[in-house]
Protein backbone atom coordinates (compact mmCIF):
# COMPACT_ATOMS: atom_id res chain seq x y z
CA UNK A 1 0.00 0.00 0.00
CA UNK A 2 1.87 3.08 -1.12
CA UNK A 3 1.54 5.82 1.24
CA UNK A 4 -1.12 8.52 -0.75
CA UNK A 5 -3.28 5.20 -0.68
CA UNK A 6 -2.39 4.71 3.20
CA UNK A 7 -3.59 8.46 4.10
CA UNK A 8 -7.12 7.90 2.25
CA UNK A 9 -7.44 4.75 3.68
CA UNK A 10 -7.11 5.39 7.19
CA UNK A 11 -9.83 7.65 7.24
CA UNK A 12 -12.62 5.41 5.71
CA UNK A 13 -11.45 1.91 7.77
CA UNK A 14 -10.06 0.89 10.62
CA UNK A 15 -6.20 0.69 10.15
CA UNK A 16 -3.51 -0.85 12.45
CA UNK A 17 -0.07 0.23 11.82
CA UNK A 18 2.67 -2.10 12.10
CA UNK A 19 6.77 -2.12 10.73
CA UNK A 20 6.35 -2.88 6.98
CA UNK A 21 2.97 -2.41 7.04
CA UNK A 22 2.10 0.89 4.81
CA UNK A 23 5.29 1.35 1.87
CA UNK A 24 4.69 2.77 -1.66
CA UNK A 25 7.05 2.22 -4.24
CA UNK A 26 10.75 2.58 -4.05
CA UNK A 27 12.51 6.09 -4.00
CA UNK A 28 13.25 7.21 -7.85
CA UNK A 29 16.84 7.91 -6.86
CA UNK A 30 19.65 6.88 -8.82
CA UNK A 31 23.66 6.49 -7.17
CA UNK A 32 26.63 6.88 -9.14
CA UNK A 33 30.32 6.02 -7.73
CA UNK A 34 31.79 3.61 -5.28
CA UNK A 35 30.15 2.38 -2.57
CA UNK A 36 31.29 1.68 1.51
CA UNK A 37 32.00 -1.56 -0.36
CA UNK A 38 34.43 -0.65 -3.11
CA UNK A 39 32.18 -1.71 -5.83
CA UNK A 40 29.74 -0.31 -8.18
CA UNK A 41 26.45 -2.26 -7.46
CA UNK A 42 23.71 -0.50 -4.61
CA UNK A 43 24.68 0.19 -1.02
CA UNK A 44 24.26 -3.02 1.06
CA UNK A 45 23.47 -0.72 4.06
CA UNK A 46 19.90 -1.44 4.18
CA UNK A 47 20.21 -5.01 4.24
CA UNK A 48 19.72 -7.01 6.98
CA UNK A 49 23.13 -8.49 6.63
CA UNK A 50 25.34 -5.30 5.97
CA UNK A 51 28.96 -5.32 7.19
CA UNK A 52 29.90 -3.90 9.95
CA UNK A 53 32.14 -0.48 9.95
CA UNK A 54 35.11 -0.81 12.26
CA UNK A 55 33.60 2.12 14.33
CA UNK A 56 30.35 4.88 14.54
CA UNK A 57 31.37 7.03 12.31
CA UNK A 58 30.94 10.65 12.99
CA UNK A 59 29.30 12.89 10.04
CA UNK A 60 31.24 16.55 9.39
CA UNK A 61 28.61 18.45 7.18
CA UNK A 62 28.43 21.67 5.90
CA UNK A 63 25.46 24.42 7.55
CA UNK A 64 23.71 27.12 7.97
CA UNK A 65 21.91 28.86 10.87
CA UNK A 66 18.36 27.43 11.28
CA UNK A 67 17.28 28.68 14.51
CA UNK A 68 17.61 27.36 18.21
CA UNK A 69 16.92 23.86 17.68
CA UNK A 70 13.62 23.55 20.06
CA UNK A 71 10.18 22.49 18.52
CA UNK A 72 9.08 26.03 18.73
CA UNK A 73 12.10 28.03 17.40
CA UNK A 74 13.04 26.68 14.71
CA UNK A 75 14.12 27.84 11.50
CA UNK A 76 11.90 26.14 8.23
CA UNK A 77 12.96 22.63 6.75
CA UNK A 78 16.48 23.00 7.72
CA UNK A 79 15.86 23.68 11.08
CA UNK A 80 13.12 21.24 11.83
CA UNK A 81 15.06 18.41 10.77
CA UNK A 82 17.86 19.54 12.99
CA UNK A 83 15.29 19.91 15.76
CA UNK A 84 14.00 16.13 15.06
CA UNK A 85 17.66 15.25 16.19
CA UNK A 86 16.64 15.58 19.85
CA UNK A 87 12.71 14.96 19.84
CA UNK A 88 10.80 12.62 18.18
CA UNK A 89 7.61 12.01 16.60
CA UNK A 90 4.56 9.26 17.49
CA UNK A 91 5.18 7.77 13.96
CA UNK A 92 8.32 8.38 11.37
CA UNK A 93 8.94 8.36 8.14
CA UNK A 94 11.56 5.88 6.39
CA UNK A 95 13.12 6.01 2.65
CA UNK A 96 10.21 4.67 0.63
CA UNK A 97 7.60 6.77 2.55
CA UNK A 98 6.77 3.77 4.57
CA UNK A 99 5.07 4.95 8.19
CA UNK A 100 7.25 3.29 10.89
CA UNK A 101 6.36 2.99 14.35
CA UNK A 102 8.39 5.73 16.40
CA UNK A 103 7.02 6.50 20.00
CA UNK A 104 3.86 4.53 19.02
CA UNK A 105 4.12 1.21 18.51
CA UNK A 106 0.81 0.83 17.07
CA UNK A 107 -2.10 3.23 15.56
CA UNK A 108 -5.55 2.89 14.68
CA UNK A 109 -8.55 4.63 12.34
CA UNK A 110 -12.20 4.80 13.19
CA UNK A 111 -14.10 3.97 10.34
CA UNK A 112 -15.64 7.38 10.03
CA UNK A 113 -11.68 9.08 10.28
CA UNK A 114 -12.48 11.18 12.71
CA UNK A 115 -10.90 8.92 15.79
CA UNK A 116 -7.41 7.80 16.10
CA UNK A 117 -5.99 5.76 18.96
CA UNK A 118 -2.31 5.58 19.37
CA UNK A 119 -0.85 2.70 21.97
CA UNK A 120 2.66 4.12 22.87
CA UNK A 121 5.82 2.27 23.55
CA UNK A 122 6.97 1.51 27.42
CA UNK A 123 10.32 1.59 27.11
CA UNK A 124 11.28 5.43 26.29
CA UNK A 125 12.95 8.08 28.65
CA UNK A 126 13.08 11.62 28.36
CA UNK A 127 17.00 12.68 28.24
CA UNK A 128 16.87 13.28 31.52
CA UNK A 129 15.70 9.94 32.94
CA UNK A 130 12.10 10.52 33.18
CA UNK A 131 9.47 8.26 31.84
CA UNK A 132 7.63 9.33 28.56
CA UNK A 133 3.88 8.90 28.91
CA UNK A 134 0.62 9.59 27.24
CA UNK A 135 0.50 12.57 29.62
CA UNK A 136 3.47 14.16 27.97
CA UNK A 137 1.23 13.47 24.30
CA UNK A 138 -1.38 15.45 25.57
CA UNK A 139 0.31 18.14 27.07
CA UNK A 140 2.27 18.86 23.66
CA UNK A 141 -0.74 19.24 21.71
CA UNK A 142 -2.57 21.94 24.34
CA UNK A 143 0.83 23.64 25.26
CA UNK A 144 1.28 24.21 21.28
CA UNK A 145 -2.04 25.45 21.22
CA UNK A 146 -1.35 27.95 23.75
CA UNK A 147 2.01 29.16 22.08
CA UNK A 148 2.18 32.14 18.95
CA UNK A 149 4.98 30.88 16.76
CA UNK A 150 6.84 32.11 14.01
CA UNK A 151 5.53 30.81 10.19
CA UNK A 152 8.70 29.35 10.06
CA UNK A 153 8.41 27.02 12.59
CA UNK A 154 6.62 24.27 9.89
CA UNK A 155 4.84 22.22 12.07
CA UNK A 156 2.41 23.27 14.42
CA UNK A 157 -0.32 21.69 15.66
CA UNK A 158 -2.14 24.64 17.41
CA UNK A 159 -2.79 26.43 13.98
CA UNK A 160 -4.85 23.58 12.76
CA UNK A 161 -8.08 22.86 13.74
CA UNK A 162 -8.32 19.36 13.51
CA UNK A 163 -8.24 18.45 17.18
CA UNK A 164 -11.41 18.47 18.38
CA UNK A 165 -9.82 16.11 21.72
CA UNK A 166 -6.75 14.74 22.67
CA UNK A 167 -6.85 12.56 25.59
CA UNK A 168 -4.94 9.48 27.58
CA UNK A 169 -6.95 7.00 28.59
CA UNK A 170 -4.12 6.21 30.55
CA UNK A 171 -0.60 6.59 30.44
CA UNK A 172 0.26 4.23 27.19
CA UNK A 173 -2.80 5.08 25.28
CA UNK A 174 -3.38 8.35 22.81
CA UNK A 175 -6.72 9.22 21.29
CA UNK A 176 -7.01 12.53 18.84
CA UNK A 177 -10.26 12.97 17.60
CA UNK A 178 -10.76 15.01 14.85
CA UNK A 179 -13.67 18.08 14.07
CA UNK A 180 -13.61 16.41 10.64
CA UNK A 181 -11.44 14.04 8.57
CA UNK A 182 -8.55 15.19 7.32
CA UNK A 183 -6.56 13.60 4.47
CA UNK A 184 -2.72 15.36 6.09
CA UNK A 185 -3.43 13.47 9.11
CA UNK A 186 -0.78 11.23 9.60
CA UNK A 187 1.72 12.97 7.39
CA UNK A 188 1.56 16.91 9.08
CA UNK A 189 0.79 15.60 12.81
CA UNK A 190 1.32 11.69 13.66
CA UNK A 191 4.54 11.52 11.53
CA UNK A 192 5.83 15.48 12.36
CA UNK A 193 4.11 16.80 15.75
CA UNK A 194 7.56 16.77 17.71
CA UNK A 195 6.45 15.34 21.47
CA UNK A 196 7.67 17.47 24.20
CA UNK A 197 8.08 16.67 27.95
CA UNK A 198 5.54 18.19 30.25
CA UNK A 199 7.76 18.52 33.39
CA UNK A 200 10.32 20.58 31.18
CA UNK A 201 8.10 22.58 29.22
CA UNK A 202 5.24 23.62 31.85
CA UNK A 203 6.62 26.24 33.44
CA UNK A 204 8.05 28.25 30.34
CA UNK A 205 5.15 30.76 29.38
CA UNK A 206 6.58 32.24 25.85
CA UNK A 207 8.09 28.83 24.15
CA UNK A 208 9.30 31.18 21.33
CA UNK A 209 11.70 33.00 23.44
CA UNK A 210 13.11 30.32 25.27
CA UNK A 211 16.58 29.40 24.13
CA UNK A 212 17.89 28.06 27.18
CA UNK A 213 20.14 24.75 26.38
CA UNK A 214 18.72 23.24 29.05
CA UNK A 215 15.48 22.60 27.72
CA UNK A 216 16.00 20.58 25.24
CA UNK A 217 15.20 17.24 26.40
CA UNK A 218 13.64 15.24 24.22
CA UNK A 219 13.14 11.42 23.28
CA UNK A 220 15.38 11.45 20.70
CA UNK A 221 18.58 9.64 19.47
CA UNK A 222 20.55 12.44 19.78
CA UNK A 223 21.65 15.48 22.23
CA UNK A 224 22.88 19.13 21.34
CA UNK A 225 26.12 19.30 22.85
CA UNK A 226 26.75 22.86 21.27
CA UNK A 227 25.26 25.46 19.09
CA UNK A 228 26.40 28.82 18.17
CA UNK A 229 23.55 31.32 16.48
CA UNK A 230 24.52 33.06 13.78
CA UNK A 231 27.40 30.58 12.65
CA UNK A 232 25.44 27.66 11.70
CA UNK A 233 27.51 25.44 14.00
CA UNK A 234 25.70 23.03 15.65
CA UNK A 235 26.97 19.45 17.52
CA UNK A 236 24.98 16.52 18.47
CA UNK A 237 26.29 13.54 20.61
CA UNK A 238 24.56 10.13 20.50
CA UNK A 239 21.78 8.68 23.06
CA UNK A 240 23.10 5.46 23.66
CA UNK A 241 19.96 4.84 25.77
CA UNK A 242 18.13 5.32 22.35
CA UNK A 243 14.76 2.99 22.94
CA UNK A 244 15.64 1.65 19.42
CA UNK A 245 19.51 0.99 20.61
CA UNK A 246 22.28 3.01 20.54
CA UNK A 247 22.22 4.93 16.94
CA UNK A 248 24.84 3.78 14.36
CA UNK A 249 26.40 7.35 14.04
CA UNK A 250 28.06 8.59 16.87
CA UNK A 251 28.83 12.13 16.04
CA UNK A 252 27.10 15.21 13.70
CA UNK A 253 28.63 17.70 13.14
CA UNK A 254 27.60 21.10 11.52
CA UNK A 255 29.79 23.82 10.40
CA UNK A 256 29.66 27.07 8.04
CA UNK A 257 32.24 26.05 5.11
CA UNK A 258 33.30 28.64 2.31
CA UNK A 259 32.73 25.75 -0.24
CA UNK A 260 30.77 22.60 0.64
CA UNK A 261 32.16 20.25 -2.77
CA UNK A 262 35.89 21.39 -2.16
CA UNK A 263 35.04 21.03 1.41
CA UNK A 264 34.58 17.01 0.57
CA UNK A 265 37.13 16.75 -1.75
CA UNK A 266 39.41 18.45 0.82
CA UNK A 267 38.07 15.62 3.35
CA UNK A 268 36.81 18.61 5.62
CA UNK A 269 33.30 17.29 5.34
CA UNK A 270 32.10 13.78 4.45
CA UNK A 271 28.56 15.02 2.90
CA UNK A 272 27.60 18.08 0.26
CA UNK A 273 23.77 18.60 -1.04
CA UNK A 274 23.10 20.85 -3.58
CA UNK A 275 20.57 21.44 -6.38
CA UNK A 276 21.23 21.53 -9.85
CA UNK A 277 24.86 20.85 -9.17
CA UNK A 278 26.28 21.22 -13.10
CA UNK A 279 27.96 17.96 -14.85
CA UNK A 280 31.26 19.22 -14.32
CA UNK A 281 30.93 20.43 -10.90
CA UNK A 282 29.65 16.40 -10.46
CA UNK A 283 32.41 15.03 -12.33
CA UNK A 284 35.23 14.67 -9.95
CA UNK A 285 32.78 12.56 -7.11
CA UNK A 286 31.93 10.12 -10.10
CA UNK A 287 33.72 7.25 -10.49
CA UNK A 288 36.34 8.42 -8.20
CA UNK A 289 36.85 6.74 -5.08
CA UNK A 290 35.86 6.69 -2.21
CA UNK A 291 33.65 9.09 -3.48
CA UNK A 292 29.82 8.49 -4.71
CA UNK A 293 27.05 10.37 -5.86
CA UNK A 294 23.10 10.30 -5.11
CA UNK A 295 20.18 11.72 -7.53
CA UNK A 296 17.64 12.18 -5.98
CA UNK A 297 13.79 12.99 -7.42
CA UNK A 298 13.15 15.62 -9.77
CA UNK A 299 10.47 18.12 -8.41
CA UNK A 300 11.57 17.71 -5.02
CA UNK A 301 12.12 21.54 -4.77
CA UNK A 302 11.93 24.91 -6.60
CA UNK A 303 12.58 28.74 -7.11
CA UNK A 304 9.53 30.58 -7.70
CA UNK A 305 9.06 34.40 -8.45
CA UNK A 306 6.60 36.34 -6.36
CA UNK A 307 4.59 39.17 -7.16
CA UNK A 308 3.08 40.98 -4.28
CA UNK A 309 -0.58 41.38 -4.93
CA UNK A 310 -1.50 43.75 -2.10
CA UNK A 311 0.79 46.34 -3.16
CA UNK A 312 -1.58 47.05 -6.04
CA UNK A 313 -1.14 48.53 -9.47
CA UNK A 314 1.17 47.02 -12.08
CA UNK A 315 1.62 44.09 -9.11
CA UNK A 316 -1.90 43.20 -8.74
CA UNK A 317 -2.60 43.07 -12.59
CA UNK A 318 -2.74 39.32 -14.11
CA UNK A 319 -2.27 40.73 -17.51
CA UNK A 320 1.25 42.28 -16.15
CA UNK A 321 2.00 38.91 -14.76
CA UNK A 322 1.62 36.96 -17.56
CA UNK A 323 3.71 39.33 -19.57
CA UNK A 324 6.61 38.73 -17.18
CA UNK A 325 5.75 35.35 -17.11
CA UNK A 326 6.05 35.58 -20.97
CA UNK A 327 9.58 36.94 -20.82
CA UNK A 328 11.40 34.21 -18.95
CA UNK A 329 12.64 31.48 -20.63
CA UNK A 330 12.45 28.62 -17.83
CA UNK A 331 14.21 26.08 -20.12
CA UNK A 332 16.90 28.00 -20.77
CA UNK A 333 17.33 28.86 -17.49
CA UNK A 334 17.90 25.35 -16.18
CA UNK A 335 20.24 24.70 -19.19
CA UNK A 336 22.56 27.88 -18.08
CA UNK A 337 22.28 27.49 -14.37
CA UNK A 338 22.50 23.58 -14.12
CA UNK A 339 23.54 22.51 -17.56
CA UNK A 340 20.10 20.85 -17.97
CA UNK A 341 20.05 19.16 -14.59
CA UNK A 342 16.67 19.94 -13.57
CA UNK A 343 13.51 20.68 -15.58
CA UNK A 344 11.41 24.33 -16.09
CA UNK A 345 8.61 25.25 -13.48
CA UNK A 346 5.18 24.63 -13.78
CA UNK A 347 2.86 27.27 -13.49
CA UNK A 348 0.03 24.84 -11.83
CA UNK A 349 2.69 24.18 -8.77
CA UNK A 350 2.63 20.76 -8.85
CA UNK A 351 5.71 19.53 -11.16
CA UNK A 352 5.08 17.00 -14.42
CA UNK A 353 5.41 13.08 -12.95
CA UNK A 354 3.62 13.59 -9.84
CA UNK A 355 0.09 11.48 -9.83
CA UNK A 356 -1.59 15.29 -9.15
CA UNK A 357 -0.09 17.12 -11.76
CA UNK A 358 -2.26 18.70 -14.77
CA UNK A 359 -1.90 20.23 -18.18
CA UNK A 360 -2.77 24.01 -17.59
CA UNK A 361 -1.31 27.39 -19.33
CA UNK A 362 2.09 27.39 -19.18
CA UNK A 363 3.40 31.28 -20.76
CA UNK A 364 5.41 29.75 -23.07
CA UNK A 365 8.75 32.25 -23.70
CA UNK A 366 7.32 35.10 -26.31
CA UNK A 367 9.10 38.08 -25.54
CA UNK A 368 6.93 40.22 -28.38
CA UNK A 369 3.69 38.61 -27.81
CA UNK A 370 4.77 39.35 -23.85
CA UNK A 371 5.66 43.36 -25.31
CA UNK A 372 2.07 43.36 -27.00
CA UNK A 373 0.12 42.66 -23.87
CA UNK A 374 2.17 45.41 -22.13
CA UNK A 375 1.52 47.70 -24.42
CA UNK A 376 -2.63 46.74 -24.96
CA UNK A 377 -2.77 46.87 -20.83
CA UNK A 378 -1.94 50.14 -20.82
CA UNK A 379 1.94 50.03 -19.59
CA UNK A 380 3.28 52.81 -22.06
CA UNK A 381 7.35 52.68 -23.22
CA UNK A 382 8.51 56.34 -23.94
CA UNK A 383 12.09 55.00 -25.81
CA UNK A 384 12.64 51.61 -26.66
CA UNK A 385 15.46 51.36 -23.56
CA UNK A 386 13.56 53.20 -20.96
CA UNK A 387 10.99 51.92 -18.33
CA UNK A 388 7.52 51.30 -19.48
CA UNK A 389 5.07 53.44 -17.22
CA UNK A 390 2.17 52.64 -15.23
CA UNK A 391 -1.37 53.75 -15.51
CA UNK A 392 -0.61 56.49 -12.87
CA UNK A 393 2.84 57.71 -15.44
CA UNK A 394 5.42 56.18 -12.08
CA UNK A 395 7.61 54.01 -14.10
CA UNK A 396 7.59 50.22 -13.33
CA UNK A 397 10.43 50.19 -11.42
CA UNK A 398 10.35 47.65 -8.21
CA UNK A 399 12.76 45.79 -5.66
CA UNK A 400 13.44 42.34 -6.11
CA UNK A 401 13.98 40.57 -2.79
CA UNK A 402 16.42 37.81 -2.51
CA UNK A 403 18.14 35.61 0.07
CA UNK A 404 22.04 35.07 0.41
CA UNK A 405 21.37 31.56 1.01
CA UNK A 406 20.96 29.35 -1.23
CA UNK A 407 23.83 29.72 -4.00
CA UNK A 408 21.38 29.31 -7.15
CA UNK A 409 19.54 32.26 -6.46
CA UNK A 410 21.94 35.61 -7.13
CA UNK A 411 22.48 33.82 -10.49
CA UNK A 412 18.79 33.44 -10.94
CA UNK A 413 18.07 37.27 -9.98
CA UNK A 414 20.50 38.27 -12.47
CA UNK A 415 18.71 36.41 -15.52
CA UNK A 416 15.31 37.19 -14.37
CA UNK A 417 16.42 40.67 -14.09
CA UNK A 418 18.11 40.96 -17.67
CA UNK A 419 14.74 39.09 -18.97
CA UNK A 420 12.12 41.36 -17.80
CA UNK A 421 14.50 44.86 -18.51
CA UNK A 422 13.83 43.21 -22.07
CA UNK A 423 10.24 44.39 -21.70
CA UNK A 424 10.91 47.20 -19.72
CA UNK A 425 10.61 46.54 -16.30
CA UNK A 426 13.58 47.74 -13.75
CA UNK A 427 14.35 45.50 -11.01
CA UNK A 428 16.86 46.40 -8.25
CA UNK A 429 18.21 43.47 -6.59
CA UNK A 430 17.94 43.78 -2.53
CA UNK A 431 19.69 40.51 -1.20
CA UNK A 432 19.45 39.48 2.61
CA UNK A 433 20.44 37.03 5.13
CA UNK A 434 17.90 34.12 5.46
CA UNK A 435 16.48 35.27 8.52
CA UNK A 436 15.97 38.73 7.24
CA UNK A 437 14.64 37.42 4.23
CA UNK A 438 11.75 35.68 5.93
CA UNK A 439 10.87 38.08 8.21
CA UNK A 440 9.99 40.51 5.34
CA UNK A 441 8.47 37.80 3.07
CA UNK A 442 6.25 37.31 6.28
CA UNK A 443 5.71 40.40 6.58
CA UNK A 444 4.80 41.21 3.38
CA UNK A 445 7.12 44.17 3.21
CA UNK A 446 8.19 43.31 -0.32
CA UNK A 447 7.50 44.21 -3.77
CA UNK A 448 8.84 41.00 -5.94
CA UNK A 449 11.15 37.93 -4.41
CA UNK A 450 12.36 35.12 -5.05
CA UNK A 451 11.41 32.15 -2.49
CA UNK A 452 12.49 28.64 -2.69
CA UNK A 453 10.26 25.69 -1.76
CA UNK A 454 10.91 21.94 -1.08
CA UNK A 455 8.36 19.19 -0.67
CA UNK A 456 6.50 19.74 -3.94
CA UNK A 457 7.10 16.08 -5.32
CA UNK A 458 3.68 13.53 -3.81
CA UNK A 459 1.99 16.57 -1.30
CA UNK A 460 -0.64 18.17 -3.36
CA UNK A 461 -1.47 19.43 0.31
CA UNK A 462 1.26 21.77 -0.35
CA UNK A 463 -1.08 24.08 -2.80
CA UNK A 464 -3.09 24.70 0.03
CA UNK A 465 -0.57 25.86 2.71
CA UNK A 466 1.00 28.09 -0.85
CA UNK A 467 -1.94 29.87 -2.47
CA UNK A 468 -4.89 29.68 0.23
CA UNK A 469 -5.51 33.37 1.44
CA UNK A 470 -5.78 32.14 5.23
CA UNK A 471 -2.05 30.85 5.50
CA UNK A 472 1.08 32.20 6.17
CA UNK A 473 4.09 30.22 6.06
CA UNK A 474 6.94 32.06 4.20
CA UNK A 475 6.31 30.65 0.76
CA UNK A 476 2.71 31.72 1.12
CA UNK A 477 1.62 33.53 -2.17
CA UNK A 478 1.60 37.27 -1.05
CA UNK A 479 -1.67 38.87 -1.16
CA UNK A 480 -3.52 36.50 -3.06
CA UNK A 481 -6.81 35.90 -2.54
CA UNK A 482 -9.49 33.88 -4.71
CA UNK A 483 -12.33 32.45 -2.91
CA UNK A 484 -13.34 29.47 -5.14
CA UNK A 485 -9.37 28.06 -4.41
CA UNK A 486 -9.49 28.86 -0.68
CA UNK A 487 -13.25 26.54 -1.25
CA UNK A 488 -11.37 24.16 -2.70
CA UNK A 489 -8.68 23.85 -0.98
CA UNK A 490 -10.63 22.94 2.27
CA UNK A 491 -12.65 20.60 0.04
CA UNK A 492 -9.62 18.51 -0.73
CA UNK A 493 -8.46 18.10 2.71
CA UNK A 494 -11.58 16.19 3.81
CA UNK A 495 -12.54 14.52 0.47
CA UNK A 496 -11.38 10.62 0.86
CA UNK A 497 -12.17 9.40 -2.44
CA UNK A 498 -8.89 10.08 -4.04
CA UNK A 499 -10.38 10.05 -7.35
CA UNK A 500 -12.29 13.00 -6.09
CA UNK A 501 -9.78 14.38 -4.44
CA UNK A 502 -7.55 14.21 -7.78
CA UNK A 503 -10.43 16.46 -9.50
CA UNK A 504 -10.55 19.29 -7.07
CA UNK A 505 -6.49 19.34 -6.91
CA UNK A 506 -6.62 19.82 -10.80
CA UNK A 507 -9.39 22.96 -10.75
CA UNK A 508 -6.97 24.22 -7.82
CA UNK A 509 -4.02 24.05 -10.43
CA UNK A 510 -5.66 25.30 -12.80
CA UNK A 511 -6.81 28.70 -10.82
CA UNK A 512 -3.01 29.60 -10.01
CA UNK A 513 -1.92 28.33 -13.37
CA UNK A 514 -4.42 31.74 -14.70
CA UNK A 515 -4.32 33.76 -11.67
CA UNK A 516 -0.20 33.13 -11.83
CA UNK A 517 0.28 34.96 -8.33
CA UNK A 518 3.62 33.05 -8.45
CA UNK A 519 5.58 31.29 -11.20
CA UNK A 520 7.88 28.39 -9.95
CA UNK A 521 11.42 29.02 -12.39
CA UNK A 522 12.61 25.97 -12.22
CA UNK A 523 12.44 21.79 -10.49
CA UNK A 524 16.65 21.63 -9.99
CA UNK A 525 17.34 17.89 -9.51
CA UNK A 526 19.22 17.29 -6.43
CA UNK A 527 22.54 15.67 -5.61
CA UNK A 528 24.46 14.46 -2.75
CA UNK A 529 28.25 13.94 -2.74
CA UNK A 530 29.86 12.20 -0.08
CA UNK A 531 32.89 9.77 1.02
CA UNK A 532 31.07 6.29 0.77
CA UNK A 533 34.47 5.30 3.53
CA UNK A 534 32.27 7.37 5.96
CA UNK A 535 28.73 6.94 5.90
CA UNK A 536 26.81 4.93 2.78
CA UNK A 537 23.27 4.71 3.95
CA UNK A 538 22.21 8.23 2.21
CA UNK A 539 18.43 8.43 0.71
CA UNK A 540 16.34 11.17 0.05
CA UNK A 541 12.63 10.08 1.57
CA UNK A 542 9.90 9.13 -1.01
CA UNK A 543 7.02 12.23 -0.39
CA UNK A 544 9.89 14.05 2.37
CA UNK A 545 8.98 13.25 5.98
CA UNK A 546 7.40 15.78 8.40
CA UNK A 547 5.03 16.42 5.52
CA UNK A 548 7.18 17.56 2.92
CA UNK A 549 10.90 18.52 3.42
CA UNK A 550 13.07 16.24 0.74
CA UNK A 551 16.23 16.21 2.71
CA UNK A 552 18.64 13.20 2.58
CA UNK A 553 19.13 14.26 6.60
CA UNK A 554 16.24 11.71 7.73
CA UNK A 555 17.34 10.73 10.90
CA UNK A 556 16.57 7.12 10.72
CA UNK A 557 19.38 6.36 8.47
CA UNK A 558 21.85 8.04 10.62
CA UNK A 559 20.11 5.89 13.65
CA UNK A 560 19.87 2.40 11.57
CA UNK A 561 23.00 3.18 9.15
CA UNK A 562 20.57 1.58 6.92
CA UNK A 563 17.82 2.23 4.07
CA UNK A 564 15.01 0.32 5.68
CA UNK A 565 14.29 -1.00 8.56
CA UNK A 566 14.79 -0.64 12.32
CA UNK A 567 16.70 -2.88 13.13
CA UNK A 568 20.79 -0.81 13.49
CA UNK A 569 23.60 -1.79 11.69
CA UNK A 570 26.53 -3.42 13.76
CA UNK A 571 29.90 -1.58 13.94
CA UNK A 572 33.08 -3.43 14.59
Amino acid sequence: MDRRTFLTSTLGATVALALGACTRDQPTTQETGPQATGQGTPSPAGSPDASPVAARPTLRLPGEDAGFPSPFTYQRGPGYWRMSFIYDTLLWVGADGEFLPWLASDMEASDDGLLYTFTLRDDVRWHDGEPFTADDVVFTFEYFQAQTLSPEVIVQPGQRTFADQVTAPDERTVEIRLAEPDTTFVDLVAAAVPIVPRHVWSDVDDAARAQDPALLIGTGPYRLEDYTSGEGSYLYTANDDYFLGAPFVQRIEYRTVGDPLAAVLAGEADAADQFGLRPDALAPFQDTPPFAVLEGFPGAFQLGLYWNLARGGALADPRFRHACAMAIDRGDLVERLFGGNGAPGNPGWIPPGDPFHVDVEQYAFDPAAANQLLDEAGYPRQSSDGPRQGPDGEPLRFELLVTTGPPLVAPTADLITAALGQLGIELSVQPLDTPSFNQRVIAGETELSLITAGGLRGYPDYMRRVYASFTEITQHAQGYENAEFDELAREQLATLDVDERMEIVARMQQIVAADLPLLPLYYPTPFLVYNAEVFDAWYYTEGGFAGNIPTVYNKHAFITGRQDGLEIRPSG
